[in-house]
Order: structure tokens, then C-alpha cells, then sequence
């Protein structure tokens, strides 16, 4: 789902009994396992394509300018798909302190290898909607 802001990511999450990951569980998923490592299937730049949807690669894709479906790019080391590209994820808490962004992870279909860091973080307006925006939710198991 794209095109969703904060609150409506929030409120689905609630309603399904779950809720939106921290940004310390978000990169504990997306680095599946691996540590110390700038993506989430290791430091080699080269195999990206392999491990997600992003932009920068001059129409070689068949899903040029949107995202892909689910599962189409290889998991990282838990076993999860899509924790970097295809779309931002929105996350917990507000990007800085003055409480005007909320943050983003995961980079996107729209942005190039940069943004597919496991370390990249983006802020926004937590009442936008837009087309490289959505969410996944996680469960607190007891």
C-alpha cells in the first residue's frame, strides 16, 4: 500500500492488534541477522538488484517507476522481503526533536542504491501521502 500517511499506517496497525516498529526493530528485521554491514544482504553494492526495487537503473527493470510485488527480490537473512526498496516504511517515533517528521525507513523504488542503506533514515510530515510511503506492522509476542 502506498499513499498512506502515519495516521492511517497507526490506525490499521491498531485495528489488526498490532503496531508500527521502532526504528531499533526496524534495523534489528532489516539487517537480518548481519552486523556491522551497510545493507541488509552485506557491503556489496553490485548484488542490490538481486535484494530490492530501486531507482537508478535506466529502465533495466520491468516494474520502472513503481513498486514490485512482494517477494519478487530475494529475502535477507530472516527470512523478510523488502526491508530496503519497493517502498519507505513508516516507523514509531518522530525523526527529531521538534516533533514535525516522523521517520522513514527502508529507502524505495524511487531512490537509488544510497537510500538502501540499512542506516538511512528519512523525516516527513506525518499527514503526507505519497507514492514511495507505506508500512509494515509488527507483534508484540508475550
Amino acid at each position: 500500500m502506498v499513499y498512506v500517511t502515519y495516521h492511517d499506517a497507526t490506525a490499521y496497525a491498531k485495528w489488526a492488534g498490532k503496531r508500527l516498529p521502532s526504528e531499533a526493530e526496524w534495523e534489528f528485521a532489516a539487517r537480518g541477522g548481519l552486523v556491522g554491514k551497510t545493507f541488509v544482504w552485506g557491503d556489496d553494492e553490485s548484488v542490490a538488484r538481486e535484494y530490492a526495487n530501486f531507482g537508478g537503473t535506466g529502465g533495466r527493470d520491468k516494474w520502472v517507476i513503481m513498486t514490485a510485488p512482494v517477494g519478487s527480490f530475494r529475502p535477507n537473512g530472516y527470512g523478510l522481503f523488502d526491508m530496503v526498496g519497493n517502498v519507505r516504511e513508516w516507523c514509531q517515533y518522530w525523526n527529531n526533536e521538534d516533533k514535525k517528521h516522523r521517520v522513514l525507513r527502508g529507502g524505495s523504488w524511487s531512490g537509488d542504491t544510497y537510500v538502501l542503506r540499512v542506516a538511512d533514515r528519512y523525516g516527513n510530515d506525518p499527514a503526507n501521502t505519497l507514492y514511495y510511503v507505506g508500512f509494515r506492522c509488527v507483534v508484540d509476542v508475550e
